[in-house]
């Protein structure tokens, strides 16, 4: 297929979409970057008071949805944008909602805070109406996947949904086994980290373009990746005190399942090449 076909079997998104996700993209690599990369640095200027493990993980989760956002508006189409639209926007919606429910862990006298709500209120609100302005397309470029990827993203799809509604619902009894202690707040922020890949995988397990394989495995490579290499530099530098304990069973259960959430990312990647191969 050349590109003049492709392109006329893909369309593309709206100008205010790609815009704003544009903006979003230069949000998600500073304040993302910041938290993994200077997290000293970006906790100070961060909207709520925030410690280094749970710094360092919302650094990965912002550098992971930094890739979808950025692949969804440098190429300006539907394909990634039929998966990566409603990821965003029940992330967002998510997150607004959390933070509506904390309140009290912002200090509002500050200007960050305010900037999160604004971010926090126009994207939803963007990704709704484009949601609803492209209710009728189908999905782009794509092919069926084979069944056993289908029966198997169904799966992965079940299993971070329940996960992603316990941090949401129970945050703080969901989140017992992980590395360091998980707040409530951060319990139910960290949902989204389950529930918007469970969305994405359920939407590629029927039909797909090997661009949404790639969009959404590398998104789970980077944050199965970081998540571990993010926990491990905190460990590093924090006190004896507050150092991760690695007799704990739940410790190694919580790496393992972000190594199973990497490792999807990277089979996803090579099946994407292989499809792009064959096409």
């Amino acid at each position: 297929m050349n590109d003049a076909q492709l392109n006329s079997a893909n369309p593309p998104i709206s100008s205010l979409l790609r815009g704003i996700t544009w903006l979003e993209v230069l949000v998600l690599i500073v304040t993302g970057g910041g938290l993994f990369f200077l997290p000293d640095l970006a906790r100070e200027q961060w909207p709520w008071a925030i410690a280094p493990f749970n710094g360092r993980f919302v650094g990965t989760v912002y550098l992971g949805s930094f890739v979808s956002a950025m692949l969804m508006a440098f190429h300006g189409r539907w394909s990634p944008g039929r998966i990566v639209l409603p990821m965003i926007f029940i992330f967002t919606t998510i997150v607004l909602g959390v933070s509506f429910l904390h309140l009290d862990q912002f200090d509002l006298q500050r200007w960050q805070p305010w900037i999160w709500f604004l971010l926090y209120i126009v994207l939803p609100i963007n990704s709704a109406y484009h949601l609803w302005l492209y209710r009728d397309r189908q999905s782009a470029d794509s092919f069926s996947t084979p069944s056993h990827w289908r029966g198997s993203f169904l799966i992965l799809s079940v299993l971070f949904g329940v996960y992603g509604l316990a941090l949401l619902f129970f945050p703080t009894a969901s989140s017992a086994f992980w590395p360091w202690p998980i707040d409530g707040f951060h319990g139910q922020m960290y949902s989204v980290v389950f529930i918007t890949p469970a969305i994405g995988l359920f939407l590629i397990a029927s039909r797909a373009s090997s661009l949404e394989w790639k969009t959404l495995g590398l998104t789970q490579l980077v944050i199965g990746a970081c998540a571990i290499i993010g926990l491990l530099l905190v460990d590093a530098v924090v006190p004896p005190e507050k150092k991760v304990n690695w007799a704990l069973a739940g410790t190694w259960l919580w790496l393992l399942i972000m190594a199973v959430y990497g490792g999807v990312g990277v089979s996803m990647l090579f099946r994407a090449g292989r499809n792009q191969e064959a096409g």
